[in-house]
């Protein structure tokens, strides 16, 4: 039994599976990690985990000090120069995020053509790679969330409460006007990179915690666990 772990920003998304059947999946909010609620939360049944993270070294202490703790054998998977015919097309391969990475690898497998891997998490990151599997390049901006933030941080005036609007319409309130704002400087800002990377012809892939609603509206494919299937076909690397 492999336990697959994808450490986020934001969610901690894992995956029990044997002999590449699933079995068990769920999620944790990262800002509520520990070690008890490892405990409560993550299935002891496997016999190895295979980890990813773009979180602190202490969320990583505490999903390491679980595995310890039920003697499960763990295996680091981070960003490298190449994997198959993908090649990294960052100067130092490890400064990619290892998530970027995964779902990169994942997108390998479900298309051989150009592709745009776009995740739309806390950060929206936008990877090109080619027909060839070249990586060649990306780009990274805030997402809805992250703009929020920043404007709480450095304006004095604005204070965020969680009555945020269901759609993204003007707002009636300081708060929800904020809310709106940035929810549609990130849906436009998506949208624009998407048409353009299509013109180009790139085919699309969304995935991340804030892309069904994208990927709806603009009509490209959104596969919720890109990065976990990545892990799993490095994983499955790793065993030979």
């Amino acid at each position: 039994m492999e336990l697959l772990v994808d450490c986020g920003n934001t969610r901690l998304k894992w995956r029990l599976q044997e002999q590449d059947t699933v079995t068990l999946s769920g999620a944790l909010l990262v800002s509520e990690l520990c070690v008890a609620q490892l405990q409560a939360s993550l299935p002891k049944s496997a016999n190895v985990l295979y980890w990813a993270s773009v979180a602190s070294t202490q969320k990583n202490q505490c999903l390491l000090a679980w595995a310890q703790q039920n003697t499960i054998a763990c295996h680091q998977i981070t960003a490298k120069l190449r994997w198959q015919d993908l090649t990294n097309g960052y100067q130092d391969p490890q400064q990619l995020g290892v998530d970027r990475w995964l779902a990169m690898v994942a997108a390998r497998q479900h298309t051989q053509k150009a592709v745009c891997v776009v995740d739309c998490g806390s950060a929206i990151t936008f990877d090109y790679v080619s027909a060839k599997g070249q990586h060649e390049g990306s780009y990274i901006m805030p997402g809805a969330r992250l703009m929020a933030q920043a404007l709480v941080r450095d304006t004095a005036q604005i204070k965020l409460t969680h009555q945020a609007p269901v759609e993204a319409h003007p707002g009636t309130t300081t708060s929800q006007s904020m809310l709106a704002g940035c929810q549609h400087m990130a849906h436009h800002g998506v949208r624009a990179l998407v048409k353009e990377a299509q013109a180009d012809g790139y085919q699309i892939l969304l995935c991340g915690g804030d892309g069904l609603a994208l990927a709806d509206s603009l009509g490209v494919p959104y596969i919720a666990e890109l990065v976990l299937d990545g892990l799993a076909q490095l994983a499955s690397l790793d065993k030979h």
